[in-house]
């Protein structure tokens, strides 16, 4: 062989995504040393059953509880010397290419070589050779998006794919009514955006969502922020993991330290990445970063939150801001693309215009700001403002549901209690009609002659308020 099979058994126990890509593309019976291809074939079942591969100390475990004896005669061994080989990135990423060649090699080989693929050549068969040839090509192409199947193909791959890809999967983010409505959460594949007026949350919102899908889903979530320094978002994700007051992190980080070590036995570092972007970025150059992880780290995220989808420029040329039709929209459609070429969930946001600053009876799209073009790229589309709660030093989250391509839709508000100086959501609803009569009433002008009260106590303006559920 011309790659040292041991680095790439090592690699595909420990890198996520170079398992992905391998347990579909490399047949463990094309390695040389036969006391590894068990192995293989083991780590390949532990993804295809998990979604992660299983680190060698694992397979120690799996293969003597299944039987002790051949354990010890046949596999301790060769598990010891993949333990031991220790490469570095650059070992790896060299034996991965040469891995790869040899699997395109073997693999044509094993389709020009099969009696049906001969039979249809002896037939001139040409227009099937062509077909399966494509199919072939399909497996390795990695310079364009772009798939074309009949439908029977088609049918056959998402059924074939499906265990490995995990495309049926939904993904809720632990925010009770947008999980309802959404049919417990988005799919991967699919876009969804939080529309809200400057200072109503949108980070706050982002921050929860990345910290609960990456502790309580345990997905791999990349958070992007290009609007707030890594600083300031560490200093909101170190609140939302110690529980400590947003305030007192701000003042002294170290309070929200204690406590940390579980988590970090747990793994949360390799679930939740942070990035910090200071330039304008475009959906082709998060892909770029992405590729650098997967070759270095085997690093790749299940789903990215991006704070926020407006502070992007699109992946080509001609766009202009002060167009904002086709520049936000072309935004949208590459940040859509990213998500189906790499089978990710994207959660963002997008600003509201003046009218959404003083929402109190839901965000709508029509507050979008500027253009509503790149909300129609999007399968979720949720409104969100802050409401004060009267008589209390508390702020509710109040969200709409705007659009729900593939799940129900509730015309219906609902706000939910929340804590934001630590960075916590409830989903504790409250009752929003008799809150909202409450909000209004406080701001009403208490001297004005239009607002005198009838012989009840109420005023015209109230007993108006009282009537709208």
């Amino acid at each position: 062989m011309s790659f040292d099979e041991r680095v790439l058994l090592w690699a595909l126990s420990s890198r996520p995504e170079d398992c992905r890509r391998f347990v579909t593309m490399f047949q463990p019976g094309w390695l040389g040393d036969v006391r590894l291809q068990p192995i293989l074939s083991e780590i390949y079942q532990f993804y295809q059953k998990h979604g992660e591969p299983p680190s060698i100390g694992t397979l120690h475990k799996i293969f003597k509880e299944r039987d002790s004896d051949i354990y010890e005669l046949r596999l301790k061994a060769p598990l010891l010397e993949i333990e031991q080989s220790q490469p570095d990135n650059s070992e790896i990423l060299y034996h991965i290419s040469k891995a790869k060649g040899v699997a395109i090699v073997r693999s044509f080989l094993d389709l020009t070589r099969a009696p049906s693929f001969i039979e249809r050549e002896a037939d001139y068969d040409g227009d099937t050779v062509i077909k399966e040839v494509h199919t072939w090509l399909t497996k390795f192409s990695t310079t364009k998006g772009d798939r074309t199947m009949d439908v029977k193909e088609a049918i056959e791959n998402l059924i074939q794919t499906t265990g490995f890809n995990q495309i049926n999967e939904r993904i809720p983010i632990h925010i009770g009514p947008i999980d309802d409505w959404t049919g417990k959460g988005m799919r991967r594949k699919q876009l969804g955006v939080f529309l809200a007026p400057t200072g109503g949350g949108k980070t706050t919102v982002l921050s929860i969502i990345a910290h609960k899908i990456s502790t309580i889903e345990r997905k791999k979530v990349w958070f992007i922020t290009n609007e707030l320094s890594i600083e300031e978002v560490t200093e909101r994700m170190l609140t939302r993991i110690s529980g400590v007051d947003l305030e007192k992190i701000m003042d002294d980080p170290i309070l929200g330290y204690k406590g940390l070590t579980r988590h970090w036995a747990e793994g949360l570092q390799n679930r939740l990445w942070l990035t910090e972007v200071n330039r304008e970025v475009c959906a082709d150059d998060l892909e770029a970063e992405m590729a650098t992880w997967a070759n270095l780290r085997g690093w790749k995220p299940d789903v990215i939150v991006l704070d926020y989808m407006e502070r992007m420029k699109p992946n080509g040329t001609g766009f202009r801001r002060d167009k904002e039709w086709q520049y936000l929209g072309a935004v949208a459609g590459d940040l859509v693309r990213l998500a189906k070429r790499h089978n990710l969930m994207i959660w963002s946001a997008a600003q509201t215009n003046r009218e959404g600053m003083n929402a109190t009876g839901g965000v709508t799209g029509s507050m979008a700001q500027s253009s509503i073009r790149h909300l129609q790229e999007c399968t979720v589309v949720i409104g969100m403002n802050q409401i004060p709660v009267p008589g209390e030093d508390k702020i509710a989250m109040q969200f709409t549901s705007i659009k729900q391509r593939q799940s129900k839709r509730s015309p219906k508000p609902v706000v939910l209690e929340c804590d934001l100086a630590k960075m916590n959501i409830s989903n504790t609803e409250l009752d929003m009609p008799a809150l909202m009569e409450l909000y209004t009433e406080k701001s009403e002008p208490k001297d004005d002659s239009e607002q005198q009260p009838d012989k009840k106590g109420l005023s015209p303006l109230q007993k108006q308020k009282r009537g709208w559920k």
